[in-house]
């Protein structure tokens, strides 16, 4: 009873946005030019461009920008203090705005739904009907990119939808102004999708207990659709808390403070997707001291089901073959985001909000590119890696989001108010 309600005041509240399906659909007939309608053009004021290049223009306009998803649609999706936006790849102003309030991560799945991590207000009334809750959210959207009209098919209101947290009594003793352990002090921080359309959640707060029934906050929640009379609903249901993450002890298998997360399912690149439930999350805690804030974990399958491990091969460096390695001790500072390049090039890339910088890896761990034709030094890999602090073509102010789509690489630039995007080349003399 209480979920409908706060469902149905939410739909409330909402104010759409909305542009008709033609303009959202539209197409470019002359090939010719298909590049630069998509990807806009590399700035020609640039010499001696190694790596990744800018895409001219950046998006502006935006407020705060702390993601950016591209998803099975090809459509961008942003989110920042206002909401979540679509944007065209060949536009520079969103088609699509609803508003969110605390709109920190978006992802699509391969239904075209797309989830949006932010906040709620929400009065219990089994509580206080006087009280109103901030508390984190998951908006799962349908239709957002025109295909109809747009509906909110579920909303993951947490402690609620926390099924290590099922009674009323469990959910309720976090709901307590008072106490350091009040539910409002956790965060959603990141989403991201499975294969099967599976949905894993990250959060982060004050609860850090391991020996309890219910799960620590600094975890990752797995949602899966509901099925009822044998067939998929769109409501989403969390039938599992990765608990095989410590909350507080750095390690390579730790979850402190998790700032954003990625699997390997990486739209729309790919015709078939891995049904492996491996994912890769950033831990940007300060208040401890963690050599290893990127970690890969693998999800293994055994006859007692699926086990999370480390992925302890990464620590092996091979020092003649690259400068760089995602396993580096201390490599991050402060890492805000993480995506996986579904392409053949299987990239991985990590924005720092600290050090203002965009790191790319290989699936190996290395960091940087094979070196193309011309280069001397075959044996050894290309650092690509770049940043620092300021407004320029290839700097950041505080970046918080990033994605990949046909060797673009999308940055949510937060401090600067953009969009940036940059584009491989293979200009390395």
């Amino acid at each position: 009873m209480i979920r409908k309600l706060l469902h149905i005041v939410f739909l409330v509240a909402v104010t759409l946005s909305f542009t008709a399906c033609d303009d959202i659909f539209n197409s470019k007939s002359n090939g010719d030019t298909d590049e630069i309608f998509e990807e806009g053009r590399i700035d020609p004021t640039l010499e001696n461009v190694d790596g990744y290049a800018p895409v001219l223009p950046f998006w502006g306009g935006f407020n705060a920008p702390t993601d950016v998803h591209v998803g099975f649609d090809e459509f961008v999706y942003v989110t920042d203090a206002q909401g979540i936006h679509l944007l065209d790849r060949a536009d520079l102003s969103p088609r699509v705005t609803l508003p969110f309030r605390g709109a920190v991560s978006v992802t699509q799945d391969r239904l075209l739904n797309v989830y949006v991590a932010a906040r709620i207000d929400t009065v219990i009334e089994s509580i206080d009907p006087t009280i109103t809750w901030d508390l984190p959210a998951v908006f799962k959207i349908k239709n957002l990119n025109g295909v109809g009209p747009i509906q909110y098919v579920d909303t993951l209101i947490f402690p609620f939808d926390d099924a290590s947290l099922s009674t009323t009594a469990a959910q309720n003793s976090r709901l307590d102004r008072s106490s350091q352990l009040n539910y409002e002090l956790v965060e959603v921080t990141g989403i991201t999708v499975l294969g099967d359309n599976s949905l894993y959640v990250t959060r982060t707060g004050p609860f850090t207990e391991t020996t309890s029934v219910a799960a620590p906050d600094n975890t990752v929640l797995e949602f899966q659709r509901v099925v009822e009379d044998g067939v998929k609903t769109d409501k989403m249901r969390n039938v599992r808390q990765i608990r095989a993450l410590s909350p507080s002890v750095p390690s390579l298998r730790s979850g402190i403070g998790i700032s954003s997360i990625t699997s390997f399912i990486s739209p729309p690149q790919r015709d078939n997707f891995t049904d492996d439930r491996s994912f890769i999350i950033t831990q940007a805690s300060q208040s401890k001291d963690i050599p290893f804030r990127v970690l890969w974990i693998n999800a293994v399958e055994t006859v007692d089901g699926i086990v999370f491990q480390q992925n302890s091969q990464l620590l092996s460096q091979d020092t003649t073959q690259a400068d760089g390695f995602l396993y580096e001790p201390n490599k991050f500072k402060l890492p805000s985001g993480v995506a996986f390049g579904g392409d053949d090039d299987s990239y991985i890339f990590i924005i720092d909000a600290e050090s203002d910088s965009l790191f790319q890896f290989q699936l190996n761990g290395q960091e940087g590119v094979p070196p193309p034709a011309g280069v001397e030094d075959q044996s050894r890999q290309i650092i690509v890696s770049f940043g620092g602090s300021g407004a320029g073509p290839k700097e950041f102010n505080e970046p918080s989001g990033v994605a990949y789509f046909n060797r673009v690489v999308y940055v949510a630039d937060k401090g600067n108010n953009r969009i940036a995007r940059f584009k491989l080349t293979s200009d390395f003399e």
